[in-house]
């Protein structure tokens, strides 16, 4: 019984950080749309999909977080499954944004498609703003990889221990009324 309770907590707890991370990355990664919007750039994919999964996030989490304390056998499979979908898609965004992983960051293409943008249009490259933002997404949709991989497999254990007890119960009562 230990067990169950300490893994609903800890899925509770990752659930609760996913879904903080996803609300900064979704920060973080409008804001980089609006500056290629706003110098009538066309924004890329390793922007928009990273975004995308950090909004499906958002709701799903919500869901998830539900799942884990309210919810019944079938819904928390379902909340594992989204997981999986979201792991697969956090997944894709970090292999988008493997050219701005260097260690230096006059390297990374986001950072440096942002500066000249700017500069193109005159403006103040804002070159360390820049550099943090762009390694604070990286890092995010990384940690966002992780920590849904790691609740997918939590939520099957949790959604296993659930119906095991829900089957315990069961044969309790009906022994008990025999």
């Amino acid at each position: 019984m230990a067990v169950g309770g300490i893994s609903k907590v800890a899925t509770w707890l990752t659930r609760l950080f996913q879904l903080f991370f996803a609300i900064i990355l979704v920060g973080i990664l409008s804001y980089m749309v609006h500056e290629f919007r706003h110098f009538h750039a066309k924004t890329p994919r390793e922007v928009i999909v990273p975004e995308v999964f950090s909004v499906l996030a958002m709701v799903i989490t919500g869901f998830s977080i539900l799942a884990v304390f309210f919810l019944g056998y079938t819904l928390q499979l379902v909340a594992a499954f989204f997981d999986l979908v979201l792991f697969a898609g956090y997944l894709a965004s970090s292999i988008l944004l493997r050219h701005n992983y260097h260690r230096h960051a006059r390297w990374d293409t986001l950072r440096n498609a942002l500066i000249s943008i700017r500069l193109a249009q005159g403006e103040n490259g804002r070159p360390a703003r820049t550099t943090g933002l762009v390694k604070l997404a990286v890092a995010l949709c990384v940690i966002q990889t992780i920590l849904f991989f790691f609740t997918t497999i939590l939520s099957v254990l949790v959604a296993r221990r659930t119906e095991r007890e829900r089957g315990l119960g069961e044969k309790k009562r009906h022994h008990g009324t025999v």
